[in-house]
């Protein structure tokens, strides 16, 4: 259950206030993680969200088992210092977004770092033993969400800096890390959370929709 769940809870609740049925629904969102986003300047805007509809927050949650027929599930909650319990939960309606990660190919390939991405520097995007590598997207191990938005700044880099190693140069261009996640409020508005390494945020759009990360039709 990672961030991507959050694109389909928040426009849910959306709806079912327009259609005047959200009294009839307990929201619950689970996660394996302890925060609402990896970027703290866009927590309070998330949490006045999810205060606002009753969304239940349950952190340190990781999904072991589902038995569709009986609408149960069952999470192993593992919260710092305390041992891990596993708890079973009941529902009506469940969305799951599984785990992620790399193809088997690259995972068993000397490409493949401990976690089975493949191994670049996070700025140079070349493989750190094979330099005649690059990687980019979901397969390599930068500490990015794996987002489109990612991918469409670092197919520039690995371009560029493979073309000068054809022309026998030094590469130089080098990736910051950006990464945009459009976080969908309602049906008609977004919250744009546009940040690099280290969480700077970084906006391409104008100041002040980063300055006041709340949701916007414009965004």
């Amino acid at each position: 259950m990672r961030w991507c769940a959050k694109k389909a809870i928040y426009p849910s609740a959306d709806h079912w206030i327009r259609s005047n049925t959200a009294r009839d629904i307990d929201l619950k969102f689970h996660s394996p993680g302890g925060a609402l986003f990896a970027v703290e300047d866009f927590v309070p805007t998330l949490e006045k969200y999810v205060e606002k509809h009753q969304i239940g927050l349950n952190f340190f949650h990781t999904l072991v088992a589902v038995d569709s027929p009986g609408r149960k599930v069952w999470f192993d909650v593992s919260r710092p210092e305390i041992a891990v319990e596993r708890i079973e939960v009941e529902f009506d309606m469940m969305h799951v977004t599984p785990p992620q990660g790399a193809p088997d190919f690259i995972a068993v390939c000397p490409l493949a770092d401990a976690v089975d991405r493949v191994n670049v520097d996070p700025s140079k995007l070349r493989h750190k033993i094979f330099d005649n590598t690059c990687s980019l997207g979901g397969m390599m191990n930068a500490i990015i969400t794996k987002t489109a938005a990612a991918a469409r700044k670092q197919a520039p880099v690995v371009a560029d800096n493979t073309v000068t190693d054809m022309q026998d140069g030094t590469p130089i261009v080098q990736y910051d890390g950006y990464e945009a996640c459009p976080l969908t409020d309602a049906r008609d508005k977004v919250i744009l959370a546009e940040f690099s390494y280290g969480g700077t945020l970084q906006a391409s759009f104008p100041r002040w929709l980063i300055d006041d990360p709340k949701p916007r039709h414009l965004a």
